[in-house]
């Protein structure tokens, strides 16, 4: 039989309303039906009596199961599928637990159970110091969300007040005053004015990069408070729609303009990057449109459904498409807040604002062509990991990417010649592994070692000294701490004593964060609090085990609790039943004494 070709046309844009957005429009072309075939021919197998046929081993076949997915999630582990590999442990260890077997009653399951347990911590472990893990990144909510659904009434005095500011300030761009602008200015000025000092202060940190982004792609300059609109100029801000970044992209338009979106990156957060991105979309726009009004709502809800407008109604007019509600209810405001926005930001104090801009943004650039954790970069600059995380906001990972040899780090300004210098005695494959440690007063290399639990020898010899060598007080030196050995990895910056804490459990809240914001691994939470899978329920409270010193649970206790020193728990194989209640706004994390730790 001739088999018949057919060819498939797709034509790719996104439709997403509140973002950055294009369209898409997909052709389907159904293909025949493929022709009957003959069904071979199935043999009856023989089937034994009940009495006879012989009983399936129960615990044997729990065994194989549980065996099966360890195996498998410890091969998508080292292939670098992490969160497939974590699925796979979560569910090796709930078949376990949730079989109603006795397990530690029984030597082949409490065997099982321990092999599971230590594996999977060690390669929690590993993927945590591999920089596995998610970067601490604070997303905000998009200022926008929070227009949503208002109405602004018009304050007079505002309204004269713009108007009059009208006539004498400058603008590359048609700056109107009526009521639906005035209108968002008076609610700026008596509810949000928050947002206006938070734009202030954005547009002296990321104005030069808009302003030269714009300047070369000839476009009017007062485009920057497009951005102020979109995000406040935040790169975490992240809307309701999942639009991402200063300049609100969703992850179909940041992809069809150039922005990575991978499990290293997230470019759309990149200042830099999202900022060239986003002068292109809006040159494209004003090509289809020619008038920056439409290009402002097309650049909010996407241009097909600016040009449906036009065409249902024949006016090519924002105000006249606003009047009609011809367009999407969100981008009615849209212009109007922009404008609102943009006419206070030219003349702050006269709407009673005083906001000094943040000092420009300053940072060198290097480029990384191998994996490299952050907190290796931060130490050997001598600079809080938290600093390169924020000049950083588009890494997802606490490493530089490892499918990027041309990924360009950002670091604090006038440290490029510091990193180059000391970040070339250690070995490119061991940038994910090794540390750096600054000598302070009274350092020996045999006292450093010792803090890290590795040979003077090795330490001297990755640092090109002889094992007597004083040290000099402010030098880096490099820590050759051993590629692959995860648990003596975690162990050497493990404190020394414990304190339990309560966490009762929020909304939006997950393993992997609550791991992250407390300095543990994601299955010690699992292990203390017999959880049988990463799912949590809101109102719930865990119990961690936090190190006293350091840990980013001593910010969130009460001043008033004082540490209860532990012993770190042992794992445990049975569920605890939460006795928090449910709650909009649950109490935060508190220190209490634990006499029993779980064992």
């Amino acid at each position: 039989m001739t088999k018949r070709r057919l060819s498939l046309i797709f034509s790719a844009l996104i439709l997403m309303n509140g973002c950055a957005t294009t369209e898409q429009h997909t052709a389907v072309v159904k293909a025949p039906p493929p022709p009957p075939q003959a069904l071979p021919v199935k043999t009856t197998p023989s089937i034994l009596p009940a009495e006879l046929a012989p009983a399936p081993d129960a615990i044997d076949v729990l065994v194989k199961q549980v065996d099966g997915l360890y195996t498998k999630g410890m091969s998508d582990y080292q292939a670098g599928n992490l969160e497939e590999s974590k699925q796979e442990f979560d569910q090796a260890l709930s078949t376990l637990l949730e079989s109603g077997l006795d397990i530690r009653g029984d030597e082949r399951l409490s065997s099982e159970f321990d092999k599971v347990e230590e594996n999977v911590y060690t390669a929690e472990a590993a993927s945590l110091e591999r920089g596995d893990s998610l970067s601490l990144h604070n997303n905000e909510p998009a200022p926008l969300d929070s227009f949503s659904g208002l109405t602004f009434p018009v304050d007079p005095r505002t309204q004269q007040r713009a108007r009059e500011e009208l006539q004498s300030v400058h603008s590359d761009l048609p700056l109107v005053s009526n009521d639906s602008v005035d209108g968002v200015m008076s609610y700026i000025e008596s509810h949000r004015r928050g947002y206006i000092d938070t734009v202030l202060r954005g547009a002296g940190k990321y104005g030069q990069i808009i302003s030269e982004a714009l300047h070369k792609e000839g476009l009017p300059q007062d485009l920057i408070y497009l951005a102020a609109g979109e995000s406040a100029f935040n790169p975490l801000a992240v809307s309701n729609r999942q639009c991402v970044g200063i300049w609100q992209f969703s992850a179909g338009t940041g992809s069809l303009y150039g922005l990575k979106i991978n499990r290293w990156v997230d470019e759309r957060k990149d200042p830099v990057k999202s900022t060239q991105a986003a002068v292109r979309h809006l040159k494209d726009l004003y090509q289809t449109f020619g008038d920056w009004f439409l290009v402002m709502a097309a650049y909010d809800s996407g241009a097909g459904n600016v040009q449906r407008a036009i065409e249902r109604t024949g006016y090519a007019d924002y105000w006249e498409l606003r009047s009609r509600h011809a367009l999407l209810a969100e981008t009615e405001n849209y212009v109007p807040i922009f404008l609102a926005t943009a006419l206070i930001a030219k003349d702050p104090k006269a709407y009673g604002f005083d906001v000094p801009p943040d000092p420009p943004l300053a940072i060198d650039e290097v480029t990384v062509a191998t994996p490299t954790d952050l907190r290796l970069v931060a130490e050997l600059v001598d600079h809080p990991v938290e600093d390169l995380v924020k000049l950083n906001p588009s890494l997802l990972r606490w490493t530089t990417p490892g499918n990027d040899p041309a990924f360009v780090l950002n670091l604090p300004a006038g440290t490029k010649d510091q990193f180059e210098q000391t970040i070339a005695l250690i070995p490119p494959e061991k940038r994910i592994w090794w540390r750096a440690h600054k000598v302070l007063q009274g350092d020996t290399l045999s006292g450093i070692a010792a803090q890290f639990r590795i040979t003077t020898a090795s330490l001297a010899q990755a640092n090109h000294l002889a094992v007597s060598s004083s040290l000099e007080p402010g030098a880096h030196l490099v820590v050759p701490l051993a590629a692959g050995n995860e648990v003596t990895l975690a162990r050497v910056r493990e404190p020394a004593s414990y304190r339990l804490v309560h966490y009762r459990v929020r909304w939006g809240d997950t393993v992997d964060l609550i791991a992250d914001r407390f300095d543990v691994t994601p299955y010690q939470i699992r292990r203390w609090n017999g959880l049988v899978s990463s799912k949590l329920e809101v109102g719930r409270t865990l119990r961690l085990y936090v190190g006293s010193r350091g840990s980013a649970a001593q910010q969130t206790l009460p001043a008033r609790s004082e540490p209860h020193p532990v012993h770190p728990p042992a794992h445990t194989a049975t569920a605890q039943k939460s006795t928090a209640t449910q709650g909009n706004h649950p109490a935060p994390a508190t220190a209490a004494k634990d006499p029993k730790p779980p064992q």
